[in-house]
């Protein structure tokens, strides 16, 4: 009886954790990052440097608003001939990787063309201070 119980647990938690991994399987990916939901309270920037820590509330607006120009500014950057931008969107990254880019949020955008690319963003390094772009995902 035991070990029933034992197996169907099992059975339960296999399918609860390839259900769980389902959305991360269907994830669209643009410029080699998997995009996943939607952020619209980031991390804002601090510097432990300067004595700040991370503080416990902030404006949202404010906060995405940087993140999102960060985004613009590397995503101007790395394809400067691009459609203009009728639409960003600052996403969490989908991946599974475990490296480097698994840092970033996504910011995505719709372009006037029809088209859909992305760029990453996070704090980087040892200090939150500013906002960095990174250029391509894991999954180019």
């Amino acid at each position: 009886m035991a070990l029933a119980a034992i197996l169907v647990f099992l059975a339960f938690a296999f399918v609860y954790i390839r259900l769980d991994a389902l959305p991360n399987l269907v994830a669209p990916t643009y410029d080699g990052w998997r995009v996943g939901s939607l952020e619209t309270c980031p991390t804002p920037n601090f510097d432990p440097a300067n004595d700040e820590s991370q503080p416990t509330a902030w404006d949202c607006d404010a906060s995405l608003a940087v993140w999102l120009s960060a985004a613009r500014e590397g995503f101007d950057r790395r394809d400067p001939t691009h459609a203009p931008v009728a639409r960003a969107t600052l996403h969490h990254s989908a991946t599974s990787t475990r490296n480097l880019a698994n840092c970033c949020e996504v910011a995505v955008f719709e372009l006037t063309d029809g088209t859909v690319r992305a760029i990453g963003v996070a704090h980087l390094g040892v200090l939150y201070s500013r906002v960095s772009a990174v250029d391509y995902g894991p999954d180019r």
